[in-house]
């Protein structure tokens, strides 16, 4: 595991700056998920396919509103690939103090 270390003259307020932040940035990444997540389950049920199988094997044509509808699908499953990747190095900060 890899460390980072930060310097200051103030040690004790500083990491509860920090360990605050995390937690609120842990709990807006979430937020985020769980309404990209119902955005992405309205085109899953409308079109009965999982948002993986469609990034992989569908085009605009296959879809009633083409190209606007996939994009629009495109890049909530984009934009939730990034969500879970931020949200997974968020949560793999460990606090340590010394």
């Amino acid at each position: 595991m890899s460390e980072i270390i930060l310097k200051t003259e103030m040690p004790d307020k500083v990491a509860s700056i920090l360990v605050e932040a995390l937690k609120t940035e842990s709990f807006r990444l979430e937020y985020s998920m769980k309404i990209i997540k119902k955005r992405l389950s309205k085109f899953e049920r409308k079109y009965k396919v999982s948002s993986e199988i469609f990034i992989n094997d569908w085009s605009a044509e296959d879809l009633e509103g083409k190209d606007m509808e996939y994009v629009e699908w495109a890049g909530e499953y984009i934009h939730s690939q990034r969500v879970n990747e931020r949200l997974a190095a968020l949560k793999s900060i460990e606090h340590v103090s010394s």
